[in-house]
């Protein structure tokens, strides 16, 4: 028997589906985020893994904020690579020329 009534969702129905989809546009936001914080491990200078993590944190609300609006333009899939765009740019121009912990 297919119920006819509106679908109600429970407190913890809404934060588990939260849960998964943040999980789920965290994960299709590697390619971008991984690459922007290891422009972030590169350009430390004393401690390259906390860089690496704030350079990630930072490229993935960036990444995830640019999905969401594409995706609210109603672009469909075509917003995870959109997405990618700023934290890649970013990356490209915040690449070091070179090592700075060489010297």
């Amino acid at each position: 028997m297919i119920p006819l009534g509106a679908v109600e969702f429970s407190p913890g129905d809404v934060a588990l589906i939260l849960a998964v989809l943040t999980l789920g546009a965290t994960a299709l936001a590697l390619p971008a985020t991984l690459t922007f914080a290891w422009v972030g491990h590169r350009r430390a200078k004393d401690h390259p893994g906390w860089a690496a993590f704030t350079y990630w944190l930072t490229g993935t609300a960036i990444c995830l904020a640019t999905t969401a609006l594409a995706a609210g333009q109603g672009l469909g899939w075509w917003s995870v690579p959109l997405g990618w765009l700023p934290t890649l740019l970013l990356a490209l121009a915040l690449k070091p020329r070179s090592d700075p912990r060489a010297s």
